[in-house]
């Protein structure tokens, strides 16, 4: 009687395994068929392919990341967020979820949630340097500055910032009592971004030498604050931009003006 059952048992767990490997084979392939009918531009054949595999493998959460991805496409956000939270739902330690909601709700202007999101892939792995950044570049844009720099200033201690991270640093470091830093950073920012410029092809050369021309004006700026008239005029003198001759008039006429129109302004 025993062998009968250890063998019904041993049976039924084959079974059982055999069935969850022919489900995770098809999730498999499903979702191959997905990235195939997105390359091919069959957005609804994409997207059923996409909600099979999520059916037929519980634990993945590629497929709803991918799934996530056509709903945006769509724009429909909400959707998307629902993909994106099923996929943290059904694997609560992956940052990636956490990353493309946060990236999601950047995106649609929900910059409290999208804080809240980075904040969350931080908790999850503290090193995720982009995660720092997205969410300094949110705090920035909330005009939470203090907060963006101080998490600005741990993305510069551990050097991995980016010449963005560095321009943006500087210019809230001149906006928060702390402008001779201000004017280090947004210099070592422009080294940076015109030692890329140079591998640089077609309109993104441009848009390089505009981000220039506008970290010049950020120096000048910084000087400002930091009471170097004298060199903030050298610059304005020598800008290319469109802004900068008012600027110089503004910064002959009334200095103490001009320094409190940079203080008071936002950097987003």
């Amino acid at each position: 009687m025993n062998r009968v059952i250890f063998r019904l048992s041993a049976g039924f767990l084959v079974g059982v395994l055999a069935l969850l490997a022919t489900a995770l084979y098809l999730s498999d392939y499903y979702t191959g068929e997905q990235q195939r009918l997105v390359g091919a531009g069959d957005e609804a054949g994409a997207m059923e392919a996409s909600r099979r595999a999520v059916r037929l493998d519980p634990f993945d959460t590629d497929a709803l990341q991918a799934q996530s991805v056509l709903w945006r496409q769509r724009r429909e956000y909400d959707e998307a967020a629902l993909a994106l939270r099923e996929a943290i739902e059904r694997d609560p330690n992956n940052c990636l979820p956490y990353l493309s909601l946060a990236n999601l709700r950047l995106a649609t202007g929900d910059l409290d949630a999208a804080a809240k999101a980075y904040r969350d892939v931080l908790e999850l792995n503290p090193n995720a340097v982009l995660a720092r950044s997205s969410l300094a570049r949110t705090l920035a844009r909330q005009g939470k500055l203090r907060e963006a720099r101080e998490e600005y200033e741990a993305i510069e201690e551990e050097k991995s910032a980016t010449y963005r991270d560095l321009y943006d640093l500087g210019r809230i470091q001149a906006r928060t009592g702390e402008a001779a830093d201000g004017v280090k950073n947004i210099k070592r920012a422009r080294r940076k971004a015109a030692a890329e410029q140079d591998r640089l092809r077609g309109p993104d050369t441009q848009r390089q030498k505009q981000l220039l021309v506008s970290m010049d004006l950020a120096t000048a700026d910084a000087l400002v604050v930091q009471g170097r008239y004298g060199q903030a005029a050298s610059i304005l003198a020598q800008s290319p931009s469109e802004q900068a001759p008012g600027l110089l008039e503004l910064l002959n006429s009334d200095p103490a003006a001009y320094r409190e129109q940079v203080i008071t302004s936002d950097i987003y």
